[in-house]
């Protein structure tokens, strides 16, 4: 039976004035269908990128996540603790400590940070190139780059990395090593509108809050960060994984547990170079002359 993905994109039929830049900036287009009043969007063959959003003037392009869940989750009270993302460190310039003072100030137990993870994940990579000398590992931390893999260049699937994304990697670290937070809620906060899609394929994260949502409703409520105090994670600090994320960060803590490593790396950055370049890896992994391990950027 036919599984469906979890929309997270809506189009607002009557804000939709059907100019087609969505289908122009879409890296999939066949999501898209423009054929009627307005353009209608198949969850199915939509990655979850959210590049339409960006590009969207009329306001007709919506996000789909959980922070309306979260935020009732918090008013009744639920126990709860934050796993959050490295990137929050970029979108919420020399403030990401301050909103773990007010994760805490609203109720939230505990806050880890997937960084840690990160540093589990470089860890299975490597365990898997060693053991199985796979032509190929691509590293997978965007769940939309993996939509995009699945459905359009199935022929990749077989060298996605088999081992846990550094967010789901962190989660079920908690589980193991924080019993007193196992059967608590977990709220995820990322960029990343398609970490629902990976929540719901295996069956951890209750509510996924993205970083735009997140600042939208501190504007909206008049909320100052620097009200709150820095707090720190709950879990120990990483160490080069805290850079996983950004251009090179791969490679560097790659390097960290196999010296030399870096030169078999290829990290690509950009929305602009990395769907051309998946569409023709198969082709290159064929001809012997990929790297053995492909990083992967969080869109």
């Amino acid at each position: 039976m036919k599984t469906h993905l979890t929309p997270v994109i809506k189009v607002d039929g009557d804000k939709c004035v059907n100019c087609h830049q969505c289908i122009q900036v879409c890296p999939v287009k066949f999501c898209n269908d423009g054929s009627g009043d307005y353009i209608k969007l198949n969850a199915d063959l939509c990655i979850g990128c959210g590049s339409c959003i960006d590009a969207c003037q009329h306001e007709a392009r919506l996000p789909i996540d959980d922070t309306d869940a979260f935020l009732n989750a918090l008013q009744k009270k639920e126990p709860m603790i934050a796993i959050v993302a490295p990137a929050i460190a970029a979108s919420f310039l020399n403030q990401y400590l301050h909103i773990n003072g007010w994760l805490k100030s609203v109720g939230i137990k505990a806050i880890f940070d997937v960084s840690f993870g990160a540093e589990l994940t470089i860890k299975s990579y490597l365990e898997h190139i060693k053991a199985n000398n796979p032509k190929c590992v691509i590293a997978q931390p965007c769940p939309a780059l993996v939509n995009f893999i699945e459905i359009y260049v199935p022929e990749l699937i077989q060298y996605l990395a088999p081992a846990d994304s550094p967010m789901m990697h962190t989660m079920k670290m908690v589980k193991e090593f924080y019993p007193e937070y196992r059967n608590t809620k977990r709220v995820i906060l990322s960029p990343c509108l398609a970490k629902r899609r990976e929540f719901d394929s295996v069956g951890i994260g209750d509510y996924n809050v993205t970083y735009v949502s997140l600042e939208n409703y501190f504007k909206k409520n008049k909320i100052s960060l620097t009200r709150y105090p820095k707090i720190d994670f709950t879990n120990p600090p990483a160490e080069r994984a805290v850079l996983f994320s950004s251009p090179g960060g791969l490679m560097r803590t790659a390097e960290r547990e196999v010296p030399g490593i870096s030169k078999n790396i290829r990290k690509i950055e950009g929305v602009h170079t990395i769907y051309d370049y998946l569409k023709e890896l198969p082709a290159i992994i064929q001809s012997n002359k990929a790297p053995v391990v492909i990083g992967l950027p969080e869109l």
